[in-house]
């Protein structure tokens, strides 16, 4: 499973995103390599931490790190040259947002995405907020819902969860559907987003008493239907 490193200027801060982080319920493990043991000048970044928690974050599979700004990047770079290059090979330097990127990777990697698609998964995660504030330079969109061919089976279910699908609910329906085989497609009114994509599904911006349907074909599809259907009984587990 692909390992997750945060590196931060404050380990307050770090602590912090993992607490959040750990609501999520993945089992994908999260390192912090935060601050600097300096009680007088905590604020900083050590690049041997940073190793060490690379190391710690790999088991074979590849490590994802994100970081804040400036020095945590250097720090990040640097630590990655100490390594052995066979593990230095696996490791990725992120430049997706610290936040909204660590949760995306953290359900990704649970899921047991490739190092790749983690990447890709943490890179996205910004969609959901620029598509959502008018004033955003660059916005994201979701793709226009079809209308469903012939062949797929169809499920709809109105959200029950007083704040909608947010974070937590959303990385568990996401969680739910990634292992069956059959192709998925969700719907809100004229708005489409792959399910399996915590980022995609958060550019939906499901609310309470919104509309959701899942389309399915293909292998499994009657269970995956049947599990999104469940899901939203439990109110998505949250």
């Amino acid at each position: 499973m692909i390992g997750i490193v945060v590196v931060s200027h404050s380990a307050m801060l770090a602590a912090g995103l993992k607490a959040l982080a750990d609501q999520l319920g993945s089992p994908a493990k999260l390192l912090l390599a935060a601050g600097v043991d300096d009680p007088a000048h905590p604020i900083g970044t050590d690049a041997i931490a940073v190793m060490s928690a690379m190391e710690e974050a790999d088991d074979g599979s590849g490590v994802l790190v994100l970081m804040d700004l400036g020095s945590a990047l250097l720090s990040a770079e640097t630590a990655l040259e100490l390594l052995p290059p066979e593990l230095s090979a696996r490791v990725r330097l992120s430049p997706a947002p610290l936040v909204e990127g660590t949760l995306a990777a953290v359900v990704a990697a649970g899921a047991g995405l490739t190092l790749d698609e983690v990447a890709a998964e943490a890179l996205g995660a910004l969609g959901p907020k620029q598509g959502m504030l008018p004033a955003s330079a660059a916005q994201a969109t979701t793709e226009a819902a079809p209308v469903a061919d012939d062949g797929w089976l169809r499920c709809e279910v109105v959200v029950d969860n007083p704040h909608g699908l947010h974070v937590r609910p959303a990385a568990r329906l996401v969680a739910a559907l990634r292992p069956f085989a059959a192709e998925l497609r969700l719907q809100k009114g004229e708005k489409e987003a792959n399910p399996r994509s915590l980022s995609r599904l958060a550019m939906l911006d499901v609310r309470q008493g919104d509309r959701l349907i899942l389309l399915a074909q293909g292998e499994d599809a009657g269970a995956a239907l049947s599990c999104f259907q469940q899901l939203a009984r439990d109110r998505f587990g949250d």
